[in-house]
């Protein structure tokens, strides 16, 4: 998180900018039905975003961002897309479970992880023989090494003897 934003102000910014960008404008209606939140609860926290300096909001008045609150929402709007398309078009996650999942992470992940997760997607991704080989090698594996949610061993037992090495040797490549 690079604002001083908490996930739940993240989460109404972010929910302005993608509403705007479908709708043409927001309400607080409409911000209250997209997080199953009360009208309250949304009109507090679009003071706060006021106060902070990321919308221009009055009641009952049109609500936008600033330009400082449009890069910030962008910023998560696009790290949570990016989230959810790993999930399921490189993992196979269902969408809902990945959409949830990409959620959490926007607000977590340290900048330099995040950094190097955009590079690892864009490696798979843009090389074509590489996203090819990779998705289907990984469909085939996932096929015959069933892990469920119910039955997650130790994290330890899925790797082997060279890449927990590799790990605890710093950044991975050595």
């Amino acid at each position: 998180m690079s604002t001083d934003l908490t996930e739940a102000l993240e989460d109404y910014l972010e929910a302005v900018y993608d509403i705007i960008d479908v709708k043409g404008g927001v309400r607080v209606k409409d911000i209250a039905e997209r997080l199953h939140v009360k009208n309250s609860s949304v009109t507090v926290a679009l003071r706060n975003l006021r106060d902070t300096g990321f919308i221009n909001y009055e009641p009952y008045g049109v609500i936008s961002l600033t330009e400082s609150g449009f890069d910030e929402a962008r910023r998560l709007s696009e790290t949570h897309q990016v989230f959810r398309r790993f999930f399921v078009r490189i993992l196979g996650v269902g969408k809902e479970a990945a959409d949830e999942t990409a959620c959490r992470l926007e607000h977590t992940m340290a900048p330099e992880v995040m950094a190097r997760f955009l590079q690892f997607m864009k490696f798979i991704t843009t090389n074509r023989a590489i996203d090819e080989q990779w998705g289907e090698a990984f469909k085939q594996f996932c096929r015959t090494n069933d892990v469920s949610p119910g039955y997650l061993a130790s994290p330890v037992n899925y790797m082997n003897d060279k890449t927990r090495v590799s790990q605890e040797s710093g950044n991975g490549f050595d």
